[in-house]
This record gives C-alpha cells, structure tokens and sequence, in this order.
C-alpha cells in the first residue's frame, strides 16, 4: 500500500459510478427513442395529435442526449481527479480534466505520456467539453426528426419517427463528419465509446509514468 491509497481508491469509485452514469444515459435515450417510436404508431389520424407527440419527443430525446453529453464530460474531469492523485499526489486530486492536462503539460518529464494526453484532449475532448459548455450555457441543440421540420409555422406530420443527429453536432465531432450514419443511438453509442476509449488510451499509457518519489514511499510501522 502507498500513501494515500485510501483516497485513490475513493476516486477511483468516484470515476467508476460516473461511468455507471453514462452507461444508464445510454439506456434512457434508447428506452425513449422506443417509447416514442410505439406511441407514435399508436395515435392514428390525429394531425394535432401528431403534432404534439413529435415536438414532445424531440424534447424528451434531446434532454436524454444532453444527459449523456454532460456525464461524458463529467467523467473525465472524475477521471482528472483520479489520475491527479495516482500521478502527482493528494494535493492535485481536485484538477478535474483541464487541470489535469496542465499538470501533465507542465510537470511530466515522460514524452510519450505528454505527447498522448496532449493527443486526446485536443481531437477529442476539447470537442466534448466545448459541446458540453455551449448546451449548458448558449444553446439547445436539439435532435431531429427525419422529415420533420419544427422551425415551420405550420408543420406536417411523418409517417414515423426515425431521431438524427442536428447537423451542427458533427462541427463539434470529427468522427461525424464525414458519416452518413446520422441516427441518434448511433451517434450517442459512437460518442460514449469514444471517451472511453480516449480514456482507456491514457490510463493504460499512465503506468509507464515514473511516479513523484515522495508520493510513493511506503508506511514504516
């Protein structure tokens, strides 16, 4: 045992329930996107009916992505936290994800370790975390309706629902770019595994990083 283990151990829980979280998002958009799909088959003729039901899910559906968008993010600052304390000691296990990248950049004499931590969060999460900051504070960016278009006055049903991607979220996210695929769950599933994937990349990198000598000596009883 080292030092302060106990605490590692508290934010690696931290990092771990967070990523319950993420994965729970992922559950309620899917349950959602299903809910919607068989109520809508269920209404009938009913054009106000319609009407109300698609603006009600485009709603519904976007609060669910945003959910997910917010835990991402979220998460690799637990993650910060987390690697802060592993890497560098209890006084920077409050980093969070930017502050975590500074210390990297600053403090880390292993190049490899800089240069892929510099990697991820310049491809990736600088995108999640710009996304994340503009749907909590400038804009809601709503999913959409295939064929729907909620900016008319005076709307026309679909024959079903089919929820996409709002066209502005692939500015945010290179691996959109150049798809074609544009389904909601697709992308959500698409953007959830990339984090952790991103994740995974630097915590694996991390166990070649020389640890601060003071921060792992061991307990003398």
């Amino acid at each position: 045992m080292y030092p302060h283990s106990g605490d590692s151990i508290t934010r690696r829980d931290y990092m771990t329930h967070r990523l319950g979280a993420t994965v729970q998002c992922l559950r309620f958009l899917e349950s959602t996107i299903s809910h919607y799909q068989t109520h809508y088959q269920k209404i009938g003729t009913d054009t106000g009916e319609k009407l109300h039901a698609s603006f009600d899910a485009i709603n519904q559906v976007s609060y669910c992505f945003d959910n997910l968008i917010f835990n991402l993010a979220s998460l690799s600052d637990y993650f910060g936290n987390y690697l802060g304390l592993f890497l560098y000691g209890p006084k920077n296990q409050t980093l969070k994800w930017n502050g975590f990248v500074n210390k990297v950049t600053a403090d880390n004499s292993d190049d490899d370790f800089l240069r892929i931590v510099a990697n991820e969060n310049k491809y990736w999460f600088t995108k999640l975390h710009s996304y994340r900051g503009d749907i909590i504070h400038r804009k809601a960016i709503l999913v959409e309706i295939n064929g729907f278009n909620n900016t008319l006055f005076m709307p026309h049903t679909v024959d079903e629902f089919t929820f996409t991607i709002n066209d502005s979220l692939k500015k945010y996210f290179h691996i959109f770019r150049n798809s074609k695929e544009n389904e909601i769950l697709y992308c959500a599933k698409s953007i959830w595994l990339k984090t952790i994937e991103s994740l995974t990349t630097i915590l694996d990198a991390s166990e070649n990083v020389i640890f601060d000598e003071m921060h792992k000596k061991t307990y003398i009883k």
